[in-house]
């Protein structure tokens, strides 16, 4: 029932006849002029059993399954009746099958002519197929039929919101509310109501929008499966100002499925803006950073770019002091977040880099080798041109006896140091030709050697250099 179809222009004017157009200028929807001498009410007992009730809740939420399988139990309860065929309908229309479902309210009403449910279930079913004109004429017969009743009454509040025109809203809850009044165990009522109170809130909402949140919010309340109505009230929360309520209604839309990451993300900015100008600046930056994780641009955050930046850096400059303190849980913690808010960062994946860096050095020193290689990879992830990560990494490999990938590592450290014109604090030359050395790789290793001496004659290292030099010689 969530397609509403517009009505031929006589079933317009015949509903305006039997008071579904019946209207005022105010806001409280209309009495439909229901209860009186003239109308007589009259109540249709139906089964209490839980089984039963449990079926009506099921064909009502949409659950088919679930429907057809109780049907399939309960459809011979003597105490059912007519309601047998009219439940056996609902199911067939909901399963798509219309010949079935036109077979067994045509035989629901050679039982029980007399009956409303009969009338108002096959006015309903009608509308909800999209034929507007059968509707009107089973509501019609009915209503001769039967008078009116709680069913009736539903059954024009259907026809009415399912019209294409200014107060369907209004109509459709004056209807359906009098109806719950009288039979408030009234069957297959809360779509419906939510429905109608959505549009009267959509009626409202351009000049009233307290008074449409009011009935925005019942539709929600009477339907949680009613998205539109969450849509147009998370609309409505936006519109009054209450940016919290809003956002947390479409973040729960986004959740269900629905395609309203852009929207979120641009109302988010907002919020962002308007938490900032109050001064809650952690709430800006929540929302800014939401709206960036949506899909928001740096370019189109705008200042909201600048604030996520400047929370980076403020969480990088106490990661640093949290590393002084050695305090590393809240060190991860913290570069964490700097990093989400300064993705773009050098500081930033320098320091992770850095922790990493420290990790390892721990794992190492308790001889958990393994763990330490990791963690040094971790750190060269962060920032590959980190020379300590690297040279710690091939003392890893080189402790497991892993000697080529000590090699290999090493053999990065020197070239990086020399294109960059740096004089490394430890002579990892050496280290590189010990490690080339026990992979039986001895050229390679007295030719490190006499590069070093080559590049550095007078090196700090020059005596060490040549006296390992000698020691391959013969190798």
């Amino acid at each position: 029932m969530s397609d509403l179809r517009a009505l031929s222009l006589p079933l317009i004017c015949a509903l305006g006849l039997i008071g579904v157009t019946a209207c005022s200028d105010t806001e409280t929807p209309v009495d439909p002029g229901v209860g009186g001498a003239e109308f007589p009410i009259t109540l249709t007992e139906r089964s209490q059993d839980p089984r039963v009730e449990s079926l009506r809740r099921a064909l009502a939420d949409g659950w088919q399954d679930v429907a057809a399988e109780l049907y399939a139990d309960l459809k011979d309860l003597p105490e059912l009746g007519v309601e047998s065929d009219l439940l056996g309908a609902r199911l067939a229309a909901m399963a798509g099958d219309a010949i079935e479902s036109t077979r067994l309210l045509e035989a629901a009403k050679l039982k029980e002519p007399k009956d409303a449910r009969v009338w108002a279930t096959a006015a309903e079913l009608a509308m909800e197929a999209g034929r507007a004109d059968t509707a009107l004429d089973e509501w019609k017969k009915g209503r001769a039929a039967c008078g009116l009743t709680p069913e009736i009454l539903r059954a024009e509040g259907i026809l009415a919101i399912f019209q294409n025109g200014v107060g369907q809203g209004r109509r459709g809850v004056a209807l359906l509310e009098k109806a719950v009044l009288l039979d408030p165990e009234l069957p297959f009522l809360e779509w419906p109501l939510s429905e109608a109170h959505r549009l009267f809130a959509q009626e409202l909402a351009g000049a009233k929008t307290e008074l449409a949140i009011e009935h925005c919010e019942k539709a929600v309340a009477l339907s949680a499966d009613n998205l539109e109505a969450q849509e147009l009230l998370g609309d409505l929360y936006m519109t009054a100002g209450r940016w919290g309520d809003g956002i947390q209604i479409f973040e729960g839309l986004v959740a269900e499925g629905r395609p309203l990451e852009a929207k979120v993300a641009l109302f988010s900015k907002q919020a962002g803006v308007v938490a900032l100008q109050k001064g809650n600046r952690d709430l800006a930056v929540d929302y800014f950073d939401r709206a960036r994780e949506l899909g928001l641009t740096d370019e189109e955050l705008g200042s909201g770019a600048t604030v996520l930046r400047e929370e980076g850096r403020r969480r990088l400059e106490s990661a640093k002091e949290a590393m002084a303190a050695k305090e590393m849980e809240t060190v991860w913690d913290l570069l964490d977040q700097a990093n989400r808010y300064w993705p773009e960062s050098v500081e930033v994946r320098e320091a992770c880099a850095e922790a990493f860096v420290r990790k390892g050095l721990t794992a190492f020193s308790e001889d958990r080798l393994e763990d330490a290689l990791v963690e040094f990879e971790n750190a060269l992830g962060w920032d590959s041109e980190s020379i300590m990560a690297r040279h710690l990494l091939g003392n890893a490999h080189m402790e497991l006896g892993q000697y080529a990938e000590a090699a290999k590592a090493w053999h990065l450290v020197v070239d990086t140091a020399r294109l960059n014109g740096l004089i490394l604090p430890d002579p990892v030359h050496l280290s590189l030709a010990r490690a080339l050395a026990l992979d039986e790789k001895a050229a390679e290793a007295r030719q490190v050697l006499n590069e070093y001496l080559e590049f550095e004659p007078r090196g700090p290292f020059e005596d060490e250099t040549r006296e390992l030099l000698a020691v391959l010689a013969g190798q």
